[in-house]
């Protein structure tokens, strides 16, 4: 059975559709970004503080494990595409589902505090966006509108997973 990937900005719903899918479909979804924290004992504040890339190599670690398994959705934090071989550990078990949020919906919600790439400036949200949003859609298997009703956003995540006998 094909992994679910999900991937998109911070803000994009990932975790809340994640386990709204892992109710509705019965597997268990599993976060990237907690898979860090579990490999490293750190959290992911102190691996940015050493510097991104100490935290993308621990992120290519952990999504090297989590693509390992079967019939799982994963969560993937929004800079997991920054790295070629991240998307190729995530292709070969599974596909990739990208949240498409608008970016004004995610700016209202994010948390910019507990985000190490969000906590300096609004427009660090929108670079963020400019830089990431080819690549969410080159890797894309299926590119998915979100709105404010993530159940909405579910059943149509559902259909698709069933449609595509993933």
């Amino acid at each position: 059975m094909a992994n679910i990937v999900l991937i998109g900005m911070p803000g994009a719903g990932k975790t809340t559709i994640g386990r709204k899918l892992s109710k509705a479909l019965g597997r268990p979804v599993l976060d990237a970004d907690d898979k860090v924290v579990e490999q490293t004992g750190r959290t992911i504040k102190d691996l940015f503080q050493e510097g991104e890339d100490v935290f993308r190599q621990a992120e290519t670690v952990a999504v090297k494990a989590l693509s390992a398994m079967d019939g799982i959705i994963i969560s993937c934090g929004g800079g997991v595409v920054k790295r070629p071989e991240n998307i190729a550990f995530l292709q070969a078990t599974g596909k990739i589902f990208f949240l498409n949020r608008d970016l004004a919906a995610i700016a209202g919600c994010v948390d910019k505090v507990s985000r190490p790439l969000l906590n300096s400036a609004e427009d660090r949200l929108t670079q963020l966006y400019r830089e990431r949003m080819p690549l969410y859609l080159k890797y894309a298997d299926y590119t998915i509108p979100v709105d404010e009703d993530f159940d909405k956003t579910t059943e149509y995540i559902i259909e698709l997973v069933r449609k595509e006998g993933l």
